[in-house]
């Protein structure tokens, strides 16, 4: 997949205005730091930042969180409203933000340049974390990903068809728009959705895929979803309306918890959110339900050797 890999090791203070300068591979970057990152992957230039905390220490494996933004967005936009940073600054976790093709990804139907052009993004992405896994101490075992929309579409793809890399995945406002991948084996998953979604509806996807692809394609809902991948994932009850965990008067959460390799699959309702349900998001949450906390949670407590064995965190 990786044809030639071109690394620019361009790595710039968070608060600093000043140009970012070159440093060998060696030097340990003033943290926290963003460092930005490009190779050629078929043929085009892929690009992605890296964020690296405070708390970083090269003699440590840090988790590692793959955030893809939205269509139309970029990673720098999602930077700047995901809120990811204060869980890396929180937890020293290394989180890489990648760039799409014309602000998409190809993930099924949606969306744009990325899915008509038939991108490789799984592909890139891949490539990307090894990349990022070379320059710094990074837990192999602990390889996550999040996204908002479209990007939490390429998370569903990228745990769908690289199963055997994440150790978990939890995303925003989009859902699995393709069929199980025949390399899939059970990863942890959960997402989060907006009953007043207008742009990715919570009941079916109809709308969307007619909006996004000209096509009416999108037979996924929210709660469709989490059953199909309780199917994949062999849960106990897979099949029936999923089990009730917590249940408030802005949002629940359902799902599954007795599944295959011991992984679990749930979806955060927000009672009155629509269709950016980020922390802080007054007009999209207006309940200020802590999502982007909900989703580290639960991907934070799985990893691939534990999978290995059946064991969750607290069992």
């Amino acid at each position: 997949m990786l044809l030639t890999m071109a690394m620019s090791g361009c790595i710039s203070d968070m608060d600093s205005n000043a140009e970012p300068t070159v440093e060998p591979d060696d030097v340990a970057p003033e943290t926290p730091a963003l460092i930005d990152e490009c190779m050629e992957f078929d043929g085009l230039e892929r690009c992605w930042f890296t964020h690296i905390p405070s708390g970083y220490d090269r003699q440590v494996q840090h988790p590692l969180l793959v955030n893809l933004h939205g269509f139309g967005g970029t990673n720098s936009e999602l930077y700047n409203y995901s809120q990811f940073d204060a869980i890396a600054e929180a937890h020293n976790v290394v989180v890489m933000y990648p760039q799409g093709i014309e602000n998409s990804w190809n993930a099924g139907w949606c969306c744009g340049e990325a899915k008509d052009s038939g991108i490789n993004d799984v592909g890139f992405i891949l490539s990307a974390i090894e990349a990022v896994q070379a320059n710094h101490s990074i837990d192999a075992s602990r390889i996550y990903s999040t996204g908002h929309s479209n990007g939490c579409a390429m998370t569903h793809k990228l745990a769908n068809e690289a199963s055997s890399t994440l150790a978990a995945a939890g995303c925003m406002a989009l859902y699995l728009l393709e069929d199980p991948h025949p390399s899939y084996s059970p990863v942890s998953l959960i997402e989060v959705h907006g009953v007043l979604d207008a742009v990715i509806p919570y009941g079916t996807s109809y709308s969307s895929s007619m909006y996004f692809d000209g096509s009416l394609s999108g037979e996924e809902g929210a709660i469709q979803n989490i059953m199909d991948w309780g199917n994949m994932n062999g849960c106990v009850g897979n099949g029936n309306l999923p089990k009730m965990f917590e249940q408030y008067a802005d949002y629940s959460i359902m799902g599954y918890d007795d599944c295959d390799a011991g992984t679990e699959v749930k979806l955060v309702t927000l009672n009155y959110a629509h269709h950016v349900p980020y922390t802080n998001s007054d007009v999209d949450n207006p309940t200020n339900v802590d999502t982007v906390q909900i989703v580290w949670d639960f991907i934070s407590r799985f990893s691939n050797a534990d999978q290995a064995n059946g064991i969750v965190d607290g069992d």
